[in-house]
């Protein structure tokens, strides 16, 4: 399995953003939250061979993203898991908590 890396300063975005969303949309891009350090960088990771889909074109062999399917939901908050890499809190709070996490597969 291959990873792709990379850091957001949050320190550096505008005081107006949102870091929740600015992490949010990363995660939608795949990208999972590794740790966010007390000096405000955070760091990321997305598995790429999961995220490629060998494809080509003009003749070239090209890598074209494609989306992580949704596989857990919860109906309440909105909150998903992909299913890869980590699980997420959110469903690992509820799995510890006794529930069985299947209730919320999508």
């Amino acid at each position: 399995m291959r990873w792709e890396y990379r850091k957001i300063a949050l320190n550096e975005h505008p005081e107006k953003s949102d870091d929740l969303a600015l992490l949010s949309d990363a995660g939608e891009d795949g990208w999972e939250l590794v740790v966010i350090l007390p000096s405000n960088v955070a760091y990321l990771k997305r598995c790429i061979d999961a995220l490629t889909n060998h494809v080509r074109l003009n003749g070239d062999d090209i890598d074209e993203p494609r989306a992580a399917k949704v596989k857990y939901r919860d109906p309440a908050t909105g909150d998903t898991w992909s299913g890869r890499g980590r699980m997420a809190n959110w469903l690992k709070c509820k799995r510890d908590a006794g529930e069985d996490i299947e209730k919320y597969r999508a």
